[in-house]
């Protein structure tokens, strides 16, 4: 028989145990932005309040400037069609810890 397809629209994040995983998932977010940048930021804003110590705090950091450049040049090509990126949402950046 074939298999049934999924009828998943949103992503949830994975449990993670320790701070490999968190790393791990905070830089995921900066690829997901080039493809879903709603979802990216989504992510982001789920993993602020589980951040324990600096390491992860610094990779979170650099990974919300990471993601706001790219929006910001994203805008600046001519292809970018906002509708397309962000659907009914507003244009949103992200803000470092």
């Amino acid at each position: 028989m074939p298999r049934k397809k999924s009828n998943l629209t949103t992503f949830a994040i994975a449990s993670v145990s320790g701070t490999t995983d968190m790393l791990n998932l905070i830089t995921d977010a900066s690829y997901v932005v080039k493809w879903n940048a709603p979802l990216a930021l989504s992510w982001m804003d789920d993993i602020a309040p589980r951040l324990v110590n600096y390491i992860e705090i610094d990779a979170y950091n650099r990974v919300v400037r990471r993601i706001n450049n790219y929006l910001n040049h994203l805008e600046k090509m001519r292809y970018y069609d906002r509708k397309e990126v962000w659907g009914s949402l507003s244009p949103t950046r992200l803000e470092e810890i």
